[in-house]
């Protein structure tokens, strides 16, 4: 059995299984290739995420065509609206995919990194120095998954217990406080300007 193929039989891991579910022989050595190319182990989970969309879709009750990476980034973007989410999610059980299933079966970058060290034997500890452009895909992550969160616990209270709402759109805002220097900025403002100033007020002592 080859490297490509193991992850279809004998992984027992997450990735192992939703590979085998959706039939994605060959993966393990797609991922393997991705990695010496440099990919992150984000952009891994991404490709992973795209390969069971993917699969899904392929056996689904559709004629239509659509590009699975967009699909995949209606569902998680963390710059889509919730109503763009719904909508997605809709056409998916229109056409017979259960997008609840689907994000049940979807991975995660740690997933990714277990089925590595675990089950393929490489080691990812460059991934343990992060880097800014790390760092921010994993709070863009974090961030969609809670939008996504809270904006479809709301579209299921719509119409129960007297409770109504139309469109939603949630959006989270994270900031940065620090105790010591007393900053506090945006997320996005944090991490460009590197960090706060407790550094420069140590240097002016």
């Amino acid at each position: 059995m080859s490297d490509g193929d193991r992850v279809s039989g004998a992984c027992s891991c997450k990735l192992g299984r939703t590979a085998g579910k959706y039939g994605l022989d060959g993966l393990d050595e797609r991922l393997r290739e991705r990695r010496a190319d440099g990919a992150s182990l984000r952009r891994l989970e991404t490709v992973v995420n795209e390969a069971v969309l993917q699969a899904a879709l392929e056996g689904a009750d559709t004629d239509v065509l659509r590009d699975a990476a967009s699909i995949y980034r209606n569902l998680t973007g963390e710059d889509v609206s919730a109503g763009v989410r719904t909508e997605t999610e809709a056409w998916l059980s229109r056409v017979g995919v259960d997008p609840a299933e689907l994000d049940r079966d979807f991975v995660s970058y740690q997933t990714v990194r277990s089925h590595f060290r675990e089950c393929l034997g490489v080691d990812t500890a460059r991934e343990r120095s992060l880097s800014v452009d790390d760092a921010e895909g994993t709070i863009e992550w974090a961030r969609s998954r809670s939008q996504g969160i809270v904006g479809r616990t709301i579209e299921r209270l719509d119409g129960t217990d007297g409770f109504h709402c139309g469109s939603v759109d949630v959006t989270t805002v994270v900031r940065v406080s620090c105790a010591d220097c007393g900053g506090s900025y945006p997320v996005e403002r944090f991490l460009d300007r590197g960090g706060c100033d407790c550094e420069t007020d140590a240097q002016t002592q």
